[in-house]
Parts: structure tokens; sequence; C-alpha cells
């Protein structure tokens, strides 16, 4: 059986707590996947994007970027939470389910 990762634990609890409390929000799946031709396939354009993207249930932007007890923010990551921000949306960093609360969501 394959064991979860840490951080995917607090991923997939984050999504169910955002969605149990009304909020609608979606998991990105972010990466660089080589392809069968040598080149490669990116999933998104926006370098450093969340876990999880969304709406809260009161229609502000949510951006929610899931770290593991001892995981740290890339730089890509700091910057897309500091504009984010300063477009108005709500950026957390949630390492255990009290994160999301502490930010009021």
């Amino acid at each position: 059986m394959k064991k979860n990762k840490p951080e995917s634990l607090v991923l997939d609890a984050c999504l169910d707590y955002l969605r149990l409390r009304g909020h609608f929000v979606i998991r990105v799946n972010c990466g660089a996947f080589k392809t069968d031709s040598g080149g490669y396939f990116k999933s998104t354009d926006t370098p450093g994007v969340s876990d999880i993207i969304g709406i809260t249930k009161d229609g502000r932007g949510l951006a929610v970027e899931c770290k593991s007890k001892k995981g740290k923010l890339s730089d890509l990551q700091k910057d897309f939470g500091e504009k984010y921000k300063e477009a108005g949306g709500i950026f957390v960093v949630a390492k255990r389910i009290e994160d999301l609360q502490e930010a009021g969501l």
C-alpha cells in the first residue's frame, strides 16, 4: 500500500474543511512532465500558483498553499502569495486546519 505524503494529507484535509464550510475550492495540480518526444508539458502558466484556488462563501478570492510541518514556501510561492494579496485575495499557508480557522475561513 502506498503511503500518503504529509503534505498530501494536509491538502486533502484543507479541501474537505473548506468545502464543508461552504467555500468553492479547486485543487491545482502543478508541475512539468516529460513527454515521449523528450519535451516538457507544463501544467500551469503561473509559477508558484497555490495548491488550492477558490472563492470564499462571501465572494473573495482564496489561495491556499499547503505544507507539511517542516515545509517552506519557495520564492515563487512567496511572490504568488504577495501578488494575490495585493490584488485583494486571501492567501493562506496551511500546515494544519487551524491555520485556515485563524485566517477566518
